[in-house]
């Protein structure tokens, strides 16, 4: 489980690096003493400073309004809703740079993205998430007009618009 909102919940530093190791925030794992904050909140992830536990790398791949701002320190506050292992969607498509007609158009998908709206297989909102060409977020998806399909190749109907650095910026039926 990701950390909470820190709107709704105070955070524990012992929570937050059971998180950062990817166990979630709620488990029960033990995290061998001392617990640096400054190991947890660095990029890089690593013991560094002394920690007990080898942090991995801080995962820049959570959704926009989840994401660390990218430079060292992290605040404690930027773990808000967090999640060291965010969950991908995964969607095939037909790809075209000009128009939703012509993405829409073909009848067999061309291949396998992933998005970052896990609840979804057609993202409910725009501006808010990303497409990737890999499931771990390292590549924005080109700009441009993405007819969706199933996992099992079937038509959604619809189709998302990406512009720059992979941001949705359209969803529309096709």
């Amino acid at each position: 489980m990701a950390c909470p909102s820190i709107a709704d919940e105070e955070l524990s530093m012992l929570k937050v690096a059971r998180e950062r190791t990817g166990s979630g925030y709620t488990s029960s794992i033990v995290i061998a003493p001392p617990i640096y904050m400054s190991d947890i909140q660095r990029l890089s992830g690593g013991d560094s400073s002394g920690s007990g536990r080898s942090y991995p790398a801080v995962a820049l791949a959570n959704p926009i309004e989840n994401r660390p701002d990218g430079e060292n320190p992290l605040q404690m506050s930027e773990f808000s809703s967090y999640d060291q292992n965010p969950p991908r969607t995964a969607f095939m498509f037909n790809y075209d740079t000009q128009s939703s007609n012509s993405a829409c158009q073909f009848a067999i998908p061309f291949d396998t993205y992933y998005h970052d709206d896990a609840n979804n297989l057609v993202p409910d909102a725009i501006n808010i998430y990303t497409a990737y060409t890999t499931q771990t977020g390292t590549t924005p998806a080109s700009a441009g007009y993405y007819a969706i399909y199933t996992t099992g190749g079937s038509p959604s109907g619809s189709y998302i618009r990406v512009g720059n650095n992979g941001l949705i910026i359209e969803v529309d039926d096709c």
